[in-house]
């Protein structure tokens, strides 16, 4: 996968949402102010340059879905981001957000209860 900006970010989540659309569709979806039509067509082509999206042609219409799912990029979101900030470590990246986002005791609770699911699971 290769890296995408912010505003790209957000127009790959719109179509996460609504599946397939046409470049009006997603402005739509979009919080005000709206980007202008050309802005958005321009970063729709630019994200399926970049194999985020594809389209498909009903006359002059094009239809754009995307073809990376949101768990996928999540996946490459996170591996990047624990090999470049957290210098690969998960225990330093698990202790950074039970840290900052002050995780409630029933959210710790249910975090213990899954590592201790995958210990067993291990260790058979």
């Amino acid at each position: 996968m290769v890296e995408i900006t912010k505003s790209q970010e957000e127009i790959l989540k719109v179509f996460w949402d609504i599946k397939e659309a046409v470049v009006s569709d997603v402005i739509e979806k979009l919080p005000d102010p709206k980007p202008a039509y050309n802005t958005v067509a321009t970063v729709i082509k630019v994200l399926e340059k970049k194999g985020y999206l594809s389209h498909k042609v009903y006359g002059k219409t094009y239809v754009f879905f995307p073809i990376i799912t949101q768990k996928d990029y999540a996946k490459y979101v996170f591996k990047d981001s624990l090999k470049s900030i957290f210098n690969n470590s998960l225990n330093q990246a698990v202790s950074f957000f039970v840290k900052q986002n002050k995780t409630s005791l029933s959210e710790l609770e249910e975090l213990k209860n899954y590592i201790e699911e995958e210990i067993k699971k291990k260790t058979k």
